[in-house]
């Protein structure tokens, strides 16, 4: 089969050709029925005329020995007639799209860069350097590749994204099977997954008992030393009081516990029933949003100057965003008590193990624990 007699325009070039059999078979039916739709031309004033739609149909002619009927183009945005031609014969999902109005705005964005039509509007020959306003002609050409196949700029900037980090699953969501929306959270799941395998490269290689300057952690649990005479009350503990040191609300709300802190990252706070109010003034503080409450049902009574306390908290609080690995998980837990004054139960940090990625950092740590990095004089 010889070459055609016109360039193809990039825009047309966007699109498959058809497979050897079926273009066969149109040429079959060219021959029978005649070319029901004309091929398109357009004289571009710098590369003369080239063809905007239309090059199966005349491949096809060549093949049934029929002469070629043509149309020209008289319109001012050839891209967008090209693109609707062709985009109109072929079932596009949503994903599809968005990668097709990818390659538009490369188009419009290289035709802007030489002064082409961009939808009737024409400048003299100039580099992006020499025109101050290319940036916005680039807006203009993302705006416009949306509209032209009915893309929304959301799923344009995803299709980009995955282009950028996974051209494999760029290519999934380009042949339609894979969704788009399924291919970014694919991506983000790599992404996660990477960091963690980073995060258990730190683990490796840093001792337990050592909170290094430069360490950012994703988990942090923290149970505070609260000074209980803050609540107005002259002895809370009497005999159960703590040998431990203590530090007054102003000491705590100055603790550098954000500058621990990966930029995407969980916290743990424990805190009594009593002192709930100040738990939420030092999420803030740190830099952390609340999110909910885990309750530790212990099977005995404990203090309490009004109702004897049964329940402890760990407010939840979330920086940057960043997911549970698991999300069956509850609210609530029921362990005994652990040994010694305030310490915690083994299935609070399998909880943490479980569903936040590490490393883990636990400040005022009263003892070690394997994989988790320590902060206190206790530890």
């Amino acid at each position: 089969m010889s070459a055609l007699p016109w360039p193809v325009h990039p825009a047309a070039e966007l699109f498959p050709l058809l497979a050897d059999d079926e273009l066969h078979d149109l040429a079959d039916d060219i021959k029978r029925h005649g070319l029901h739709q004309p091929v398109w031309l357009w004289d571009d004033p710098e590369r003369g005329t080239v063809l905007l739609d239309g090059r199966n149909r005349a491949r096809a002619c060549q093949i049934a020995d029929v002469p070629i009927r043509t149309q020209a183009y008289r319109g001012d945005d050839p891209i967008a007639f090209s693109i609707s031609a062709n985009e109109k014969r072929r079932h596009l999902n949503a994903g599809q799209r968005a990668f097709l109005a990818l390659e538009i705005e490369k188009l419009y964005a290289s035709e802007s860069k030489v002064g082409r039509p961009i939808g009737g509007v024409t400048e003299s020959n100039k580099t992006p350097a020499d025109l101050p306003e290319f940036p916005a002609r680039q807006n203009e050409s993302r705006e416009r590749a949306a509209k032209v196949v009915n893309a929304s700029g959301r799923g344009v900037s995803q299709a980009k994204r995955v282009e950028r980090e996974a051209p494999d699953l760029a290519e999934q969501v380009k042949s339609g099977s894979l969704a788009l929306d399924a291919a970014e959270r694919q991506l983000k799941e790599r992404a996660r997954e990477q960091k963690r395998a980073e995060n258990r490269a730190l683990i490796e290689t840093t001792p337990i008992l050592e909170v290094a300057p430069e360490m950012r952690y994703q988990a942090i649990a923290i149970d505070p030393p609260w000074d209980w005479g803050d609540e107005g009350d002259a002895d809370q503990f009497g005999r159960a009081r703590p040998v431990y040191g203590t530090m007054t609300f102003a000491e705590l709300l100055a603790l550098p516990v954000g500058d621990h802190a990966d930029a995407n990252a969980h916290l743990y706070l424990w805190i009594t029933n009593r002192s709930l109010p100040k738990g939420f003034a030092l999420l803030e503080a740190w830099g952390f949003r609340y999110v909910t409450m885990l309750t530790w049902c212990k099977p005995h009574f404990g203090m309490g100057n009004y109702y004897r306390g049964q329940t402890e908290h760990v407010l939840f609080g979330v920086r940057g965003s960043l997911p549970l690995l698991r999300r069956d998980r509850g609210t609530c837990f029921t362990a005994p008590r652990g040994g010694g004054h305030s310490a915690k139960p083994d299935a609070f940090y399998e909880l943490v193990e479980e569903c936040s990625p590490g490393p883990w950092l636990e400040m005022f740590s009263r003892s070690a624990r394997p994989g988790w990095a320590a902060w206190g004089a206790e530890a």
